[in-house]
């Protein structure tokens, strides 16, 4: 039988299940894993959750085997061509595995279309050497074109070299490729990812910003108010539901983030937050009496009270089903335009949080709390963001201890 291992979160509940199988041997006679991780299965007792996760870790198992037999071990790993390994075998192996969101998945098929077209259906996995790959990041630099038939960035060349390479890593863990071609190439020919500039508001141009909403309808001042002074990423802040406001400590719970799914019936997908974990965050009473004059009209416009699940900016048509993804960037873009302020993104918003939370004298683990990152050095790129009239007072409290010092 599969192992079968729980994953918690933080308050220490069940979040997930791993499941982790040998499948066979390779030519080496190395054991041969598949691992996959689902979702906890909701409302069953505990008995009942045992015996479904066993049922689904016993057939997932023998799908991973049969598919083995049927592809893996029989198969003369020698002739398979790229084209033949990304469909057969990265795609639904990996790629489809069930921890990928359904933005990387979209993601990763844009990527491997881009290869496969590139490299043709019957070019050999073992025949692409460093060459090849040097070739393919020339064409990427010189000829690849987007649809509106612009260069591409540095960041989308990036993106599909270590797609590549993620193919090729997953054809040497299952012994298609003896080799990875990538390790051969200098530092010159990698493709190197652009730094990409933090965008932000400055203090005067976020009053600005914020004095401009006044004029717009509730729904929007109480939307871009969340960004500015929560930190919320777009899917967040559309992921909100009115049980998620806490009004006894003034606090969001930020539990969902609501991304584009192209393959679903609405087109978009609600997950986990991009750190797979929900967090707390301050809300401001001003904003908190903002939200709260927002819900009643919300009551009003649909006819009654609303549930805690319920969704604060919900579609226009039903208050539990949240928003397009893009609709706030769209309604942003123009709003910007329209009284002459900075070209800013609601994601820009974000680092505006960020940078206004320095300044304010947050320090650097209260910021990466409230912009939920896992990793310190993330929130370490925003220190660059905070002005030099903040800089200036910091050397004026030094100034200051070391002339009371004196006395």
């Amino acid at each position: 039988m599969a192992n079968i291992s729980a994953r918690k979160g933080k308050d220490g509940s069940v979040v997930s299940y791993r499941f982790r199988t040998c499948v066979g041997r390779d030519e080496q006679y190395r054991q041969i894993w598949r691992t996959c991780t689902i979702k906890r299965p909701e409302g069953l007792t505990p008995a009942k959750e045992r015996r479904e996760v066993e049922r689904l870790a016993d057939a997932w198992e023998q799908e991973q085997k049969e598919g083995f037999e049927r592809n893996g071990s029989t198969q003369d790993k020698s002739k398979i061509t790229l084209a033949e390994f990304v469909r057969a075998h990265w795609w639904p192996d990996h790629v489809l595995d069930g921890t990928h969101t359904p933005s990387s998945i979209s993601f990763y098929r844009n990527m491997s279309d881009d290869i496969v077209a590139y490299f043709g259906e019957s070019k050999k996995l073992r025949a692409l050497d460093a060459e090849a790959v040097k070739c393919y990041i020339k064409y990427l630099n010189t000829e690849a074109m987007t649809r509106s038939g612009k260069p591409y960035s540095a960041t989308t060349i990036t993106r599909h070299y270590q797609t590549l390479r993620n193919i090729f890593n997953y054809a040497l863990r299952f012994g298609y490729l003896k080799d990875d071609p990538c390790r051969y190439l200098s530092v010159k020919d990698k493709p190197r990812k652009e730094t990409k500039q933090i965008d932000f508001l400055a203090p005067k141009d976020a009053q600005r910003f914020l004095a401009a909403l006044e004029s717009e309808p509730l729904f929007w001042r109480c939307f871009m108010n969340v960004l500015i002074t929560c930190g919320l990423r777009r899917g967040e802040a559309n992921g909100l539901q009115w049980g998620d406001i806490d009004g006894d400590t003034f606090t969001l719970n930020v539990a969902r983030n609501v991304t584009i799914d192209k393959n679903s019936p609405d087109k978009i997908h609600i997950g986990e937050t991009k750190g797979k974990e929900s967090r707390t965050v301050p809300l401001s009473p001003r904003v908190y009496a903002m939200l709260m004059t927002f819900k009643h009209e919300q009551e009003e416009k649909y006819n009654g009270k609303l549930l805690p699940s319920a969704y604060i900016f919900c579609s226009t048509v039903n208050p539990y089903a949240p928003q397009y993804p893009t609709v706030p960037t769209r309604w942003q873009a123009r709003f910007v335009k329209r009284h002459n302020l900075p070209n800013v993104s609601p994601h820009d918003l974000r680092h505006t949080a960020a940078t206004l939370a320095l300044e304010g004298g947050a320090d650097l683990k209260q910021v990466q709390q409230l912009l939920g990152h896992k990793d310190p050095a993330t929130t370490m790129r925003f220190y660059t963001g905070v002005t030099e009239e903040a800089e200036r007072r910091t050397v004026q409290g030094i100034e200051s201890v070391l002339a009371s010092g004196e006395n």
